[in-house]
């Protein structure tokens, strides 16, 4: 594939990370403080929406895996879903009214009616395009390079996603903000069906349902990595949605700094975790970083000043490239492996179970931010907190990812593709395609 095909599909990060991240940064701080939504409310419409993962994500993965077209199994489903994911976007941010205008019982129904479709959406898109990674590029080598291409544009989608927003609302408020991000998120879907081909060897049939669940819970390496990866995307979700909080209440200063000097340190470090992901491996780098980010976070807990606040942030966004790339390719070596052992790609079901798991983290997230802040006497109505809700603040930048991270890292390093292993699974995988290849032709 040529340059521009590889950054075609690449541009398809921006689908991935803007509107994930603005939901994940926002939803919380935008309901709870901008419309007044009970924070019991909100916990239980975004504990249905994670709920509602149980049957989605593994489902359209499945689907996904089965759909037989001229196009192929993931394309169309991206083309298709696009202009409905823009749609649900705007949605999720733009209700009726408040709280105090319609009530948090039907502020309750709009949101979790709206986070559920969008979350529809966005899996359908998003799972079937990250599913062509490990089927276009597969050696450590390939995938690493193109997670670092990946990851240029998704910072591009974070920074939109986290740092623009509340910008955006002074001038259009939040419901125009989602129409935009919704717009923008759909208009580089498109693009990236510009990069994205499948490869006739592998539109083969799948296995039957409850077959393809045995195969794919009984693969050691998945559950070790479903595991890390739920840890993660806590961890992100957790310390992303506790940023705002952080610098309206604690450090009184702009949140759109914070997350632009967080993105911005991070993007010319993905050419560092390349270097030691080829080098040593994605098992050793994940545990890197895990510790990097989680010990250099607990500074939060001494900073009192805005400039001191930026300069833990900008350390510890070093080590954010890590886990940003490092999660897709640990996936698809588990893919490969079991492509060994079923004779089948099945990336739709391995994605799909994937992003089931990792919804959890947003439910985790949730009640870990009502049951800190609730109990601490955080006052969503006021601009001074007591200083018992800075402090539970300061815990959920700092010491809340610090013990996720050690749990993943002590995980994580039970991975068994690593070293010589690694070596084999990819000449193995190799043989194997080309045998593939072979046959049809």
């Amino acid at each position: 594939m040529g340059l521009l095909g590889k950054l075609g599909y690449s541009a398809g990060s921006i689908t991935s990370s803007m509107p994930q991240y603005a939901i994940q940064t926002y939803i919380f701080i935008h309901y709870a403080v901008d419309l007044h939504m009970d924070l019991f409310w909100l916990a239980f419409a975004l504990t249905i929406w994670s709920v509602w993962n149980a049957v989605n994500d593994p489902l359209f993965g499945y689907l996904s895996d089965r759909t037989r077209t001229r196009w192929g199994r993931r394309v169309p489903w991206i083309a298709v879903f696009a202009i409905p994911l823009a749609i649900s976007v705007f949605l999720v941010f733009g209700p009726p009214g408040d709280a105090l205008t319609i009530g948090n019982f039907n502020l309750f129904l709009w949101l979790t009616g709206a986070i559920v479709f969008y979350d529809a959406c966005y899996t359908i898109v998003i799972l079937n395009w990250t599913s062509l990674f490990p089927e276009m590029f597969t050696s450590n080598k390939e995938r690493s390079q193109m997670s670092v291409m990946r990851q240029v544009f998704a910072v591009l989608g974070l920074i939109t996603g986290t740092a623009i927003p509340p910008i955006l609302a002074g001038v259009l408020g939040w419901s125009g903000v989602g129409l935009a991000i919704g717009m923008v998120a759909a208009l580089f879907a498109f693009i990236s069906l510009t990069g994205s081909h499948e490869k006739p060897e592998f539109r083969e049939e799948t296995l039957p349902v409850f077959k393809a669940m045995k195969y794919t819970f009984s693969n050691r390496s998945f559950v070790i990595f479903v595991a890390y990866n739920f840890l993660v995307q806590y961890i992100v979700a957790v310390a992303l949605g506790a940023l705002p909080f952080f610098a309206r209440y604690v450090l009184k200063g702009s949140e759109t700094i914070l997350f632009l000097v967080l993105f911005l340190v991070a993007l010319p470090v993905f050419a560092v975790w390349n270097h030691i992901n080829i080098t040593r491996g994605p098992r050793t780098s994940a545990i890197i970083t895990l510790l990097w980010v989680g010990i250099v976070l607990l500074g939060i807990l001494f900073v009192n000043d805005f400039t001191t606040g930026l300069i833990v942030i900008a350390i510890a966004a070093a080590g954010v490239g890590g886990f940003m790339m490092l999660p897709d390719i640990l996936i698809a070596f588990t893919i490969d492996a079991d492509e060994l052992k079923t004779g089948v790609r099945r990336e739709g079901a391995y994605f799909g179970y994937n992003a089931f798991v990792m919804r959890f983290a947003v439910v985790a997230q949730a009640w870990t931010y009502t049951l800190l802040l609730y109990s601490s006497g955080f006052d969503e109505a006021s601009a001074t907190q007591p200083p018992s809700a800075i402090f539970a603040i300061r815990l959920l930048v700092s010491v809340v990812p610090l013990i996720a991270a050690v749990f993943a890292a002590l995980i994580i390093s039970q991975y068994p593709y690593h070293g010589q292993a690694l070596a084999e699974l990819q000449r193995k995988t190799a043989e194997l395609h080309a045998e593939k290849k072979e046959r049809i032709s």
